[in-house]
């Protein structure tokens, strides 16, 4: 099977961020904390630090799938108004045209979702409406007079016309202290929500996460496959899981492999075959530890009710037990899995992780 392209290959506009760590560690929890408590609501993600920008946050694992939101984080304890925003350059570049050049005219432009600017202090814009104050602003929110300043400068800076549409202002939730007890306190407040009373070291889980983004932040080279760059350069969602299982009483992570692995064995599944599954089982997996929507809860009492009947029924063999669970699901549990490979994984990941 031919490897799949990186969609964001394209020589990086700067690395040096990269080899400056203590300049961006309140970048680096802003990543971390943005993933965590998105986490619940997003199937599957990859972050990535100094890449393009200080921060994307993609919604797929899968190239053809992709979409990116750009983050530039700004730490500077300043009120951007129109002045620090385009005016005030800092070596030919100001706060703003900086971000919006790194999203235009680019080969990835097109999967770009959003571009955003995010401060920890309220935004001195002037808005459509007057005495508004907005966590999120967008291009349609700012008054007439603002939206024109902002664009000549921004013209007059890299040529482009207008604000792009997808262009947001926020503010963060995280504050420029505490940062680390609060994204802390937001893992430990996810494995609650995911988990209700299960002992979870949610410091070991912070330390290992940060480790990681820092690690793979710190990586400068290119990388044209899109495996790689996720390897390399990315903290995915399924790492984030794991790490979530190594420091919380679910199932050991090594005894997962070693049931996936055997069941492959039972299936007489090719290399291929068996690494295209994993990555079906991963995607459900991630899904379904993430995930507490009342489809995903059904779906596992669903699942686990139909393979308890198979146990009562005498059967024995992993093939026959698929078979049947999957004939059986009703059709609204069945219609969210696009393939017979997407349902073999839900009902293989639900039968490692059964009690």
């Amino acid at each position: 099977m031919p490897e799949k392209r990186n969609p964001l290959f394209e020589a990086q506009r700067e690395k040096s961020g990269s080899t400056t760590l203590s300049k961006y560690l309140f970048q680096y929890h802003w990543a971390l904390y943005k993933i965590i408590t998105e986490h619940s609501n997003i199937p599957e993600y990859a972050v990535f630090l100094e890449l393009h920008e200080d921060v994307i946050i993609c919604n797929s694992l899968d190239a053809n799938k992709a979409k990116f939101d750009f983050n530039q984080v700004k730490t500077t304890n300043v009120t951007f108004n129109t002045n620090q925003l385009v005016k005030s350059k800092k070596n030919g570049s100001s706060v703003l045209g900086k971000l919006v050049k790194s999203g235009s005219e680019k080969p990835f432009t097109k999967y770009i979702n959003k571009i955003n600017l995010i401060a920890v202090k309220d935004y001195g814009l002037e808005l459509k409406k007057e005495g508004a104050t907005l966590k999120t602003i967008t291009k349609d929110d700012l008054s007439t007079k603002q939206l024109d300043e902002l664009e000549l400068e921004l013209k007059k800076e890299i040529g482009v016309n207008g604000l792009p549409d997808n262009l947001q202002f926020i503010v963060t939730n995280l504050p420029e202290t505490n940062y680390q007890l609060i994204t802390i306190g937001a893992i430990a407040e996810l494995i609650n929500s995911l988990f209700p009373h299960s002992y979870t070291d949610a410091k070991n889980i912070y330390t290992t996460l940060i480790d990681e983004l820092i690690r793979k932040g710190k990586e400068t080279y290119d990388f044209t496959l899109w495996e790689e760059v996720l390897k390399n350069k990315a903290l995915t969602s399924v790492q984030v899981v794991n790490v979530i299982a190594q420091f919380t009483n679910i199932k050991n992570e090594s005894n997962i492999d070693i049931e996936f692995n055997d069941i492959c064995k039972e299936l007489n599944l090719k290399t291929v075959q068996s690494k295209q599954l994993r990555q079906q089982f991963n995607r459900y997996r991630t899904q379904k530890l993430s995930n507490r929507s009342t489809l995903q809860l059904d779906t596992t009492k669903n699942v686990i009710k139909l393979i308890n009947e198979n146990f009562s029924n005498g059967v024995t063999d992993i093939k026959d037990l698929i078979n049947n669970v999957s004939k059986s699901l009703p059709q609204n549990i069945k219609k969210q899995f696009t393939n017979e490979q997407e349902t073999t994984s839900a009902i293989i990941c639900e039968f490692i992780m059964m009690n």
